[in-house]
């Protein structure tokens, strides 16, 4: 079950670097001479987005689960769940409760979590990027520190 966690945390790493970091500014950066460009390079980002944040939240409730359930949990292996469990929240937190902020405001709607702290779209645009950046630093120390524990075992 591990090794699958662990292999499903190296691709949910290269995805999350990969269209964050790379994808996205890439597509903004070209399409911004088309006509709705930056609504065509927003809409692909999204869905880029979305899929990375599925699959994190599938890998990293693995591994939260893989070494919860592990009889042998001592102190490195209770930090792999904290630390699992905070990138899971940051996910979920981006996935189901910052991005829909942010397409209501995209498309002049409402949404109660805005209504509620207020911000606007560059406002919950930085949170979203913060969260994503959060959990590549985590996901990455984890990955590393996964790979570390899996040579010891």
């Amino acid at each position: 079950m591990k090794k699958l966690a662990a292999l499903l945390l190296a691709l949910w790493l290269g995805m999350h670097i990969g269209f964050g970091y790379i994808a996205a500014p890439v597509l903004f950066s070209n399409l911004h001479d088309l006509s709705n460009g930056h609504l065509l390079a927003g809409r692909i980002a999204g869905t880029l987005f979305h899929t990375v944040n599925l699959l994190g939240l599938a890998a990293w409730s693995l591994v939260w689960w893989s070494y919860r359930c592990d009889n042998r949990v001592g102190f490195r292996q209770s930090r792999v769940t904290r630390w699992a469990l905070a990138v899971l929240v940051l996910t979920a937190a981006n996935e189901f409760l910052v991005t829909p902020v942010i397409e209501a405001l995209k498309n002049g709607r409402s949404n109660w979590l805005q209504t509620w702290l207020g911000g606007g779209f560059s406002t919950w645009h930085g949170v979203s990027s913060a969260f994503y950046l959060a959990a590549a630093l985590i996901g990455g120390g984890l990955c590393v520190l996964l790979l570390h524990l899996d040579r010891r075992n």
